[in-house]
């Protein structure tokens, strides 16, 4: 995690912020910063009665406390002020030191507290308070001399209402079935879903745990800019909705506490792509249909003072023509302000990989709702419709459905496979609820199924008829709004306004002799009636969700014969379910023909061609009857692409189904990428026959294969997926990932297990006393555990990485010998390092955790130290003292100010390897001090230029992973064409010129 910012009142923070220090240590540190500068030449003696005289300051002045830095308004100037005068012994230089560390002591108590977890609270608080004393002056003098100050604390706190007030309910699909109620708590119907957490930091020459799953929480926790990717009904528009409302209640805890300081801005892009322009700050509230009138200047100070969360929804729903605008406008603003927060979602397929990669922003990927994820989001719609129960009698009636529905998604494949994201899943809610637990088994029958639950038996079980002076049929309502969405879906539009949709009902209802009332009279029952239509601000009206719209569009498609319009745009994202479910509403020679056209484009665009032939093969699973020769052709063009080269295409191949099972090879015939890709998209489709292909795979121990192995624990049953597959290794040099409780207790089956990568909220580690020889053990996410005493139980443990696990602030428990490895990340703020002294085999220690030291001298580790990591938490630590390690040989770095501290060392260490993270422009040319590195990693850099290295002696590979030049042109390593003993390992995002330049082998895509 990026160390929490101070208001940036200091240079050189004296330790790992938001630590706090207290006066008597800032005086002691900073005195000696003072003396090696200005003030070299005086004498000891009187520098330590000034650093002494600094501290009686303090000690009279009494705690300097969070109230009394705001009683004087964060200001390090009055705080001085305040303070007693100095004794009267002090005169001359020493005089002068004194005043100076005074202040800069002041300076740092101030920049602390700005930079503690707890701030933000704080400050809202006082905020509160000021406001309140602010109001009561204002209402006391005349309207027109109103302080600007105080009329924006009033605006900030009027819109922090209405947006709580505005997000702080959601419409859970299937609850207003025969009810009145349309919307339901946030708070009760939210639920928190995995994201691809990224891999772990690499740290050269250790084991890895591979790419992890992490809460979305988490992951905003990490950046202040995150571009969030997920497929239709995955919820991104939900958990957008989530953020506003915390951040204008400012409830966020734990990690996010820090975004409670922030104003919430949503930005919905389906609103302005009729739009001349995207909108600048000062149209925020406007564009975004907020009826309220900012301050002048308002927007713009909250985006400059870094408070203003820019929550920008939907890209995907921005037109193919109009994206490279909406990156333009996203790329200026960040440029513009770079202090604010910025989440953006999309549809994965909507962008490139490396979208707004060089814009710092970090690419998460919402995954599908796992076992546990289904039955809290059933729990959970189950709830809410409790809330809604008249008696006892319908409440146990809902318990029996909620338990049914649990069941039947346990032991009914079809049926796991449709809940993976929320919007299906709270169909299936509905209509095991409607239909008394009698659920369909395909996607177009579950659509089917709910619109007929919401077009006819909602109004029919209420005896609801005419209401708006009109009764339309379903095969009516149906009509109307088939033209409706594919009026929407080819004009590149998530709305339309409500004018033009009267006009085009009117235009419609001219062939419908038969139905009463006008235009307006139909079109405002489609909108109350129907449960499709909404209207998300006045004027303007779109679809409940986009599945629908493409659902009910697809139909109209197919009616209209216009199977060209169709193969014509299926190379868009946004066409791709259109294109998937007008297969299925097809006759079937007119779904003959769609696919035979979908792979006679493929030929003639070769650009488009394994997109268009995935595309033609996931329409497969909706053709319930298709000639036999289509078919084959189709899955004959699909087993040409196979197999999957990596995790993106998996993914993409798991999205054609169980038609690609028998295709996918096994290991003997696959390179360790494509092999590992095989296992992703089995485990992806999930079922019996995905179990046996990844079956094939239980004994392949290349790099990456067994950590999909591991992964795929959670698709299959759990017991039987332990015995079969996961028994077949000792899990010695890759971590078995244990992801569930129901994990955890299967560990009994696997007794000869040597490493455990355990992620979850778990209080006791004993039940991983089932395990006879635990070697290796990493906790990740733990948010319960407090006590690593049953660690003890093991005695051959070597390897222990502790990652995320805020409560865990002992580690005397690991305090022995022969522990080798070890990890500490986001841990206890109070964390000590002291038990580290009892660890004498410690070879490997890595660092992502603020501590209470300001060098590598105060880390108490042994001589036998050989790698060391230090990540973004300690960034500060300066590296004095690390010539007490003669044997390190791999050192990993993070920033600029400790590769100047290296390489300025007067006998730097006889590194062989050397990681770098998060530089801009880094002095390459210094690394001659290092003669002996022959493996350098660039992590996340901004390079000018390689070539100072061109001539180091001893330099074999160069890694480069996600690394960019200030101009964005591609990389040149075209100055070491020459040097046959030099090879390149490289991102697949990161661009280099001069690679042609090189021979096979020499420049590898990692």
């Amino acid at each position: 995690m990026t160390p929490r910012k101070g208001a940036g009142l200091v240079d050189s923070p004296v330790r790992p912020l938001p630590r706090p220090a207290k006066p008597d240590r800032l005086a002691k540190v900073l005195g000696t910063r003072l003396a090696s500068g200005s003030y070299a030449a005086l004498p000891e003696h009187e520098r330590l009665a000034a650093v002494d005289g600094v501290r009686d300051t303090f000690a009279a002045a009494g705690p300097v406390d969070a109230e009394r830095l705001f009683a004087v308004g964060l200001d390090p100037e009055r705080l001085r002020g305040e303070l007693p005068a100095p004794d009267a012994g002090l005169a001359g230089r020493t005089l002068e030191l004194y005043d100076d560390l005074l202040g800069l002591c002041c300076g740092h108590l101030v920049e602390q507290l700005t930079a503690e977890p707890s701030f933000a609270a704080r400050a809202a608080v006082e905020q509160v308070r000021v406001s309140g004393r602010t109001r009561d002056a204002v209402d006391a003098l005349l309207a027109d001399r109103a302080s600007p100050v105080a009329e924006a604390l009033a605006f900030e706190q009027r819109y922090a209402a209405y947006v709580a007030a505005t997000h702080g309910r959601l419409e859970l699909f299937g609850l207003t079935l025969g009810r009145s109620a349309r919307e339901w708590p946030l708070d009760t119907a939210y639920i928190s879903l995995a994201v691809s957490g990224g891999p772990e930091r690499e740290i050269p020459g250790l084991p890895h745990t591979g790419t992890t799953a992490v809460t979305a929480e988490a992951a905003f926790a990490t950046t202040d800019r995150l571009l969030l990717r997920g497929s239709a009904g995955s919820g991104k528009s939900t958990l957008v909705q989530w953020l506003a409302l915390n951040a204008a209640r400012r409830s966020f805890a734990g990690d996010l506490a820090d975004w409670n300081r922030c104003v919430p801005f949503v930005l919905r892009l389906r609103a302005f792509t009729t739009a001349d322009a995207l909108p600048a700050p000062e149209e925020f509230l406007r564009a975004s249909g907020v009826p309220l009138t900012a301050p002048p200047g308002w927007t713009e100070d909250l985006l400059t003072g870094g408070r203003a969360l820019i929550l920008v929804d939907g890209v995907d729903e921005v037109p193919v023509r109009l994206r490279n605008r909406t990156e333009t406008w996203l790329r200026n603003l960040v440029t513009a302000y770079p202090e604010a927060r910025y989440v953006v979602t999309t549809r994965p397929s909507a962008v490139p990989e490396e979208w707004l990669s060089r814009q710092g922003f970090a690419a998460h990927t919402l995954l599908p709702m796992d076992g546990d994820d289904i039955r809290a989001f059933v729990a959970h719609w189950h709830d809410a419709a409790r809330l809604e129960c008249a008696s006892d009698e319908e409440r146990a009636q809902l318990d029996t459905y909620e338990t049914a529905l649990r069941q039947a998604v346990g032991s009914r494949r079809d049926l796991a496979r449709l809940a993976t994201n929320p919007l299906m899943c709270a169909l299936l809610c509905a209509l095991n609820r409607d239909r008394r637990m009698q659920l369909p088994r395909a996607r177009k029958e579950l659509y089917d199924a709910g619109l007929d639950m919401l077009l006819v038996r909602r109004d029919t079980e209420r005896e609801i008829c005419g209401v708006e002076g009109v009764d339309l049929t379903r095969e009516e309502q149906t009509s109307l709004l088939q033209r409706l969405a594919y009026w929407l879906i080819r004009n590149g539009q998530a709305e339309a306004e409500r004018a033009d949709a009267e006009e085009m009902v009117a235009e419609w209802l001219t062939a419908m002799p038969q139905v009463r009332g006008d235009a307006a009279q139909v079109f405002a029952h489609l909108l109350i009636r129907s449960g499709l239509l909404r209207e998300p601000a006045p004027g303007a009206v779109g679809f409940v969700h986009r599945t629908f719209q493409d659902y009910l569009g697809a139909k109209s498609a197919v009616d209209a014969r216009d199977l060209g319009v169709l193969v014509k745009n299926a190379h868009d994202d946004q066409w791709d379910d259109v294109v998937q479910m007008a297969v299925g509403h097809a006759r079937p020679e007119e779904r003959a023909q769609l696919l035979k056209q979908l792979l006679k484009r493929a030929d003639r665009a070769p650009k488009l061609r394994h997109r268009l032939v995935l595309l033609a093969a996931a329409c497969l699973e909706h053709a319930p009857e298709l000639d036999p020769a289509v078919r084959e052709l189709v899955e004959v063009r699909t087993r040409e692409l196979l197999p999957p080269r990596d995790l993106n295409a998996a993914e993409e191949l798991a999205k054609v189904g169980e038609l690609v099972l028998p295709l996918l090879p096994g290991p003997a015939e696959l390179d360790k990428e494509s092999a590992s890709a095989v296992v992703r998209t089995a485990a992806l489709i999930k079922g019996d026959t995905a179990f046996e292909v990844v079956a094939r795979f239980r004994e392949d121990s290349r790099l990456l294969v067994p950590f999909q192995v591991s992964r795929a624990w959670s698709s299959f049953d759990t017991v039987r997926y332990a015995r079969e597959v996961l028994s077949a290794s000792r899990w010695e040099q890759d971590f078995l990932h244990v992801q569930s409780a129901e994990q955890l207790a299967a560990l009994k089956l696997l007794p000869r297990t040597h490493s455990v990568h355990l992620a979850g909220p778990y209080a006791d580690l004993s039940p991983l006393h089932v395990v006879e020889d635990l070697q290796r053990v990493f906790v990740f996410e733990n948010t319960a555990l407090t006590d690593l005493s049953p660690l003890r139980h093991f005695t051959g443990l070597r390897y222990v990485g502790l990652s995320r696990s805020p409560l865990l602030a002992d580690l005397s428990p690991l305090a022995r010998p022969g522990l080798e490895y070890l990890s500490l990340y986001e841990l206890h703020p109070a964390l000590s390092v002291e038990p580290l002294r009892d660890m004498p085999d410690l070879s490997s220690f890595s660092l992502g955790h603020p501590l209470l030291i300001e060098s590598l001298a105060e880390l108490p580790l042994g001589s036998a130290l050989t790698h060391l990591a230090l990540g973004s938490q300690a960034r500060y630590v300066e590296l004095a003292g690390i010539e007490r390690w003669p044997q390190l040989v791999s050192l990993s770095l993070f920033g600029q100010a400790q590769l100047k501290q290296l390489v300025a060392m007067a006998e730097p260490p006889r590194l062989e390897s050397l990681q770098l993270s998060d530089l801009t422009g880094p002095d390459l040319a210094s690394l001659a001090a290092l003669p002996d590195v022959r493996a350098l990693y660039l992590f996340r850099c901004e390079i000018p230029s390689l070539a100072p290295l061109r001539d180091h002696p001893a330099l074999g590979l160069i890694r480069l992973w996600q690394c960019t030049t200030p101009d964005g042109a591609p990389i040149d390593i075209s100055p070491f064409a020459d040097r046959d003993d030099l090879t390149f390992t490289v991102s697949p995002e990161t661009r280099l010129l001069g690679e042609d330049l090189f021979g096979p082998g020499r420049v590898r895509r990692d």
